[in-house]
């Protein structure tokens, strides 16, 4: 039982971080437990994933998920989506470079430079700057 909320906690964390909203990020976890036959950490997270990239491009969301964040991650959500997107999955969610592109329905080559400019362009970002554009 304790991995299942591990897993779900998981996948909600990173469901708020691609979308920047709760609303989509607990419908993303549902989403994700109806595609899984058994719950674990992997299979949820690719679910859940799929489905919060699926639901940010049928219906952007106000985001509203930045004061669940810390300090540190908010800054995350000023980026523009796709920087963000290869940036969570790759690095804080640890994906292999293919999977990544896989979810996110782009090329290797076209995964590398949002993600190369994620790496740069996230020192430069003050989390204050981003709290306060992220609410605008």
């Amino acid at each position: 039982m304790e991995t299942t909320s591990c897993a779900v906690h998981i996948a909600f964390r990173t469901a708020l971080l691609l979308a920047g909203a709760t609303k989509a990020a607990e419908l993303a976890v549902l989403d994700g437990i109806d595609a899984c036959e058994n719950i674990s950490l992997r299979s949820l997270l690719i679910e859940t994933v799929r489905s919060t990239i699926r639901r940010r491009a049928e219906s952007p969301a106000v985001l509203d998920g930045i004061n669940l964040l810390p300090p540190e991650l908010r800054r995350l959500l000023s980026l523009r989506p796709i920087f963000r997107d290869c940036f969570v999955l790759r690095i804080l969610v640890q994906l292999p470079p293919e999977e990544c592109a896989d979810l996110l329905n782009i090329s290797i080559t076209e995964y590398e430079d949002p993600l190369c400019g994620a790496l740069n362009q996230l020192p430069r970002l003050s989390s204050f700057k981003a709290a306060r554009d992220v609410q605008r």
